[in-house]
């Protein structure tokens, strides 16, 4: 058969465009390997291209940067403004080191990058006509598809598009999952087992029929050479070498950019992402020096003797486990790598647990879509909350009064770094004892966070907001004031947790130098010394150090009883606590402040008998009902 004349033979034009979003690396990179094969496929030039948004580094109203007058979203919907960055200038100085070092990447490959500053779908409207761009899509982030929508928007008016590829992002391949995207369990151990693990909670065992995790590719071993394009909005190599003139034209102010530069930073990029994961994987992330960890607060019956491969010691530590994640927040190594090179590791079965908390947060996130960020959450919960500024700054400063909450803020502003206890204990204290709004503290997050990532941060925000579910427990509350007297005792003794890991005070004394003379007995309860032993230490309350919002808090020792008190409807003479008594009514279905009613009224003389006790407690419940009933009929 004759060829076809060349005249008749399909023509390409422009060039192969890899935008790199949150996956900067070479190795196992399926979007990287796919564009490489394009360009030499068709012999067009490869042109890598990295794009900072200025929407998602610069102050703004919370909700959908991309999508400021929700056309797709509510249309009722208005701004709201919780004063925070998108980035904050120390996050946006790794995130630079990251780029720089992809950038040398490709050029010891005989490529480079282009790196600039603006909408991506304005940038990449000036590629030449018919380029092909090819890039990772986030579908776990509504902002994310609505810059992608953009570009390909941008693109079909000069006869280009856009190929949005799955990638590495997530640990398994959308196209082998037994199940659509969306559609995935909503719970851990029904994933787990949905996907062939036999028991991530005791092994790493898998069925003979489990879902497949793909093998990490291996890098592009030859790279077509870039074209020279002229782009809006690019950093001069100059520019982008220098972080403090790099911070300075992605928008940060002088004393931003100067806060950064004094912060230390973790080095950035995919060769110290790999040396750190190899560091790890030599010393097998063994707890040093926590002998009996307290996990009241953390997913596990407790550690079982032997090896415990799951690491709740570990968890239990402010320091944290991996701390691999803010390398996987931006793609400067892969989950599957990661549990790949684990898999001779003794460790082996905690990395695939916490991978998989990762997966489902990711599968939730893309279920869930905008829901994920209502203040109702994917559980449209109804709650009062509060908007106290005040309080929010302190929180955020690390200035509540409550040391452990105070240490673990400013470790998170001065380091961008968080232990998981840490992320739950505070974000706990912000939503149940302030009562604040938890968008607020999960945009904060956002801002400040290194290890960053859309589904994790707003996934674990709502679960511990208790607005991830319509039937969790934090319902049926007509004040925040009743909402913290509620949880206030489980906040205690999750600081008690804390106290007991850190006796010493350790961790309270690395950020809060104001504590420093304080001794071990009080450091975690300053709000119980004299005021002349306060004095002495140089720590009054209201002058040194503030007294503590919502508090002051009884921390209390793993067997000691708390406050309990009869309930009025129980002949048997139990006694329960102002937690059982709120969730006694909420069962009910009468509403907490009944539940807290009771509980007041439960104050009886020692001096009357049992049966009298519940005489009395019988009686001022069928009154309350009465009451109760009436005020429903009017």
């Amino acid at each position: 058969m004759a060829l076809a004349p060349a005249w008749k033979k399909p023509r390409v034009a422009g060039p192969v465009v890899w935008w790199l979003r949150n996956d900067l690396r070479l190795e196992d990179n399926p979007v990287a390997r796919a564009a490489v094969a394009e360009a030499l496929t068709d012999q067009r030039p490869l042109l890598p291209i990295f794009i900072f948004d200025p929407r998602f580094l610069d102050r703004s109203p919370y909700g959908r940067v991309t999508d400021p007058d929700f056309k797709k979203s509510i249309s009722t919907r208005k701004p709201v403004d919780f004063g925070s960055r998108k980035t904050n200038a120390l996050r946006a100085r790794f995130w630079l080191q990251c780029v720089r070092c992809i950038s040398n990447a490709l050029s010891a490959s005989g490529s480079r990058l282009l790196v600039c500053h603006g909408k991506p779908e304005e940038v990449l409207a000036s590629l030449p006509t018919g380029s092909l761009v090819l890039c990772q899509s986030e579908p776990v982030s509504p902002e994310q598809t609505d810059v992608e929508d953009g570009v390909a928007a941008a693109l079909a008016d000069k006869h280009g598009e856009i190929w949005r590829k799955w990638g590495a992002m997530s640990l398994y391949h959308r196209k082998d999952l037994p199940f659509r995207v969306g559609e995935a369990p909503g719970n851990y151990t029904e994933l787990a087992l949905t996907l062939g693990w036999e028991d991530l909670w005791r092994s790493p065992g898998r069925t003979p029929g489990a879902t497949p995790i793909r093998s990490p590719v291996a890098a592009p071993q030859r790279l077509p050479q870039a074209p020279d394009v002229e782009l809006p909005g690019i950093m001069p190599a100059a520019v982008l070498a220098d972080d403090r003139e790099a911070l300075k034209m992605l928008g940060y102010s002088p004393e931003e950019v100067e806060e950064a530069m004094v912060q230390k930073l973790p080095a950035g990029g995919e060769v110290a992402a790999r040396d750190w994961l190899e560091k790890w994987l030599r010393e097998e992330g063994e707890p040093k020096d926590l002998v009996e960890p307290v996990l009241w607060d953390l997913p596990t019956g407790g550690v079982t003797k032997g090896h415990d491969a799951l690491q709740w010691a570990n968890l239990a530590r402010p320091d944290g486990w991996l701390r691999v994640s803010h390398y996987m927040a931006v793609g400067c190594i892969s989950a599957r790598e990661i549990l790949a090179r684990a898999e001779e590791s003794p460790n082996y079965n905690g990395v695939a647990h916490r991978l998989l908390w990762r997966e489902l947060h990711r599968f939730n996130a893309i279920r869930w879509g905008r829901r994920l960020f209502w203040l109702q959450g994917p559980g449209r919960v109804e709650r009062p909350w509060s908007w106290d500024t005040a309080a929010v700054e302190a929180w955020k400063a690390g200035r509540t009064g409550v040391p452990y909450v105070d240490a673990c803020m400013r470790e998170l502003q001065q380091t961008g770094w968080l232990a998981y206890k840490g992320r739950k204990t505070v974000g706990f204290y912000f939503v149940f004892i302030l009562g604040l709004d938890w968008r607020i503290g999960a945009f904060h997050f956002e801002e400040v966070l290194l290890d960053y990532d859309v589904a994790m941060n707003y996934g674990n925000w709502v679960v511990v907001a208790e607005v991830d579910k319509s039937n969790r427990g934090a319902h049926g509350f007509k004040s925040v004031e009743d909402l913290a007297a509620w949880k206030k005792e489980e906040f205690e003794w999750k600081l008690s947790a804390e106290k007991k890991n850190d006796a010493a005070g350790e961790y309270l004394r690395r950020w809060l130098p104001e504590l420093s003379k304080v001794d071990a007995a009080h450091i975690h309860e300053p709000w119980k010394m004299s005021a002349e032993l306060a004095s002495r230490c140089g720590c009054e309350l209201g002058r040194d150090y503030p007294h503590p919002l919502g508090g002051p808090f009884n921390l209390r020792e793993e067997n000691e009883d708390t406050e309990r008190r009869m309930h009025p409807n129980d002949s048997s003479g139990a006694l329960y606590t102002y937690k059982q008594f709120v969730d006694f009514a909420l069962s009910k279905g009468y509403p907490a402040s009944f539940g807290k009613k009771c509980w007041e009224q439960a104050q009886l003389s020692s001096s009357c008998s049992l049966q009298e006790q519940v005489t009395q407690l019988q009686g001022q419940l069928e009154a309350a009902e009465q009451q109760l009933r009436t005020l429903r009929g009017t």
